[in-house]
């Protein structure tokens, strides 16, 4: 055999590996302990619906966060150029308040929260303020360690940590199905009337989408820093991580979904932890309530590890004068002081802003995939009309939440499909986006270059821990 045949059997294996190894560490930021709780419940609520139901719920909870890596990669740049399409304030104010909010202020310490609540005062009975405060503290330290070293956060998550942590879903599930036989019983009223769209909410309520969006210059980055920056091959790279990411995804919740359709005393349980916590003991025993903890730390890690990375790199090319690691330091301790106000009021003040952000952001995504459609076809006024009637829809919910006379407004709009479930915003932005759409093809302006050419921005061309190496090194 040549050198060069070598070489490049060499090079296409190394492409290979980082794939795989990027697929995986997706799966593992997507999969936090809200992820692991949805499924079982949904499978219990839904009973002889399960079908429908689940398929709603991968629809917008695989299916979506999945094109939506995609989407980011064929726009060839971060979430603040793609949200620029619709304005430039919007770009930076929705990136800034998108990064917070499913970062260090909601996601972050939410993962750290859930993980000691279910992964040790559940299992260990370790409970108290001052247990919370070294857990989390060891939690983000661990976390931070992840995220600082070069090269090591999709080596860390794809190559080591996803893998025990699917090895011990995979445990727990095949264990689980294979000794609850219990029928499946009437599903609540949510999933009687429309079961797949009761499937449908509950997967968007996931919240993966905006994370995906957060996720995807880590998914970018871990090629390009690896020399590959032409603008197709990327595309083409990331489709296949985000293709392998959302297959894990799937597989584990049609797994767990299932084993929820199986359960003893199906009406007892009050959410899908206590759930998975009286699977794991009823199937496994006392090593059960071990993996159910095992499988909810590392759920909770692997997400606070991507969320720290991915703020620290957006912040580092916003705000260049401070380093990544200086970001990742500050998202850190935020992510650890906020943790420590208890799961309730970490919900209670960051819900109504998750709320805020998400239908813009599901519109933004929506009109990303459709650009993906149209090649050199310039729709500025499609993004901004989207954007725009879903923010006014999302702004009305928000005000109805904190308690706004807002009576008047919501009997009137109650004729709309969905409204009363908390997506009235959908059908308004459809329509209105059509339309804008209809003007902007009208206008039959077009780029000179295809979506997809040349090579990638170059502030996705080094990985986030590649910067940091190279700041220490200039600042030394």
């Amino acid at each position: 055999m040549s050198t060069a045949t070598t070489g490049t059997g060499t090079h296409r294996g190394k492409v290979t590996s980082t794939v795989f190894a990027v697929g995986l560490m997706l799966f593992s930021m997507f999969f936090g302990a809200g992820n692991l709780i949805f499924p079982p419940m949904l499978g219990v609520e839904s009973g002889e619906h399960f079908t429908p139901a689940i398929i709603g719920f991968i629809l917008t909870g695989v299916a979506l966060p999945t094109v939506t890596i995609i989407a980011v990669a064929v726009s060839g740049s971060g979430v603040r150029d793609l949200a620029s399409r619709a304005g430039a304030w919007f770009g930076l104010v929705f990136s800034v308040v998108a990064y917070l909010s499913i970062g260090s202020l909601y996601a972050m310490p939410r993962a750290a929260a859930i993980g000691y609540e279910l992964g040790i005062e559940t299992t260990f009975g370790f409970s108290g303020a001052g247990w919370r405060l070294l857990f989390t503290s060891i939690f983000f330290a661990v976390a931070f360690a992840l995220v600082i070293v070069p090269g090591t956060v999709a080596d860390s998550l794809g190559k080591i940590l996803t893998p025990i942590l699917l090895v011990l879903i995979a445990i727990l599930a095949i264990v689980a199905i294979s000794k609850l036989h219990d029928p499946a019983i009437p599903a609540t009223d949510d999933y009687t009337k429309n079961p797949l769209v009761a499937g449908i909410l509950k997967g968007y309520f996931t919240m993966d989408s905006i994370a995906a969006l957060a996720f995807a210059i880590i998914v970018v980055s871990s090629f390009s820093s690896r020399g590959i920056t032409n603008h197709r091959q990327i595309v083409k790279l990331c489709t296949i991580a985000a293709a392998l990411a959302g297959t894990c995804l799937l597989v584990v919740y049609l797994a767990l979904g299932y084993m929820g359709t199986r359960m003893p005393d199906k009406g007892s349980y009050s959410d899908g932890a206590e759930l998975l916590a009286r699977a794991s003991e009823i199937t496994l025993g006392g090593v059960g309530n071990y993996i159910f903890s095992g499988v909810v730390l590392l759920a909770c890690l692997t997400t606070a590890v991507g969320l720290i990375a991915a703020s620290a790199s957006f912040f580092n090319e916003l705000v260049p004068k401070f380093s990544y690691r200086t970001w990742s330091i500050v998202f850190t301790l935020l992510g650890l002081t906020v943790a420590n106000l208890g799961l309730e009021r970490i919900l209670s003040i960051s819900g109504p802003v998750i709320g805020l952000i998400y239908p813009p952001a599901i519109a933004l995504i929506g009109v990303t995939i459709l650009h993906m459609f149209v090649g050199k076809l310039n729709i500025p006024l499609t993004y901004r009309v989207a954007v725009t009637v879903a923010l006014i829809f999302s702004a009305l919910d928000l005000l109805t939440q904190l308690g706004a006379p807002m009576d008047g407004v919501n009997n009137a709009l109650g004729f709309i499909p969905l409204f009363q479930d908390g997506m009235g915003w959908l059908i308004p932005t459809i329509i209105a986006a059509a339309i804008a759409f209809a003007i902007d093809a009208n206008r039959n302006k077009r780029s000179k270059e295809a979506l997809v050419s040349g090579e990638i921005d170059e502030s996705l061309q080094q990985s986030p821990e590649d910067r940091a190496a190279q700041n220490s090194t200039t600042h030394a």
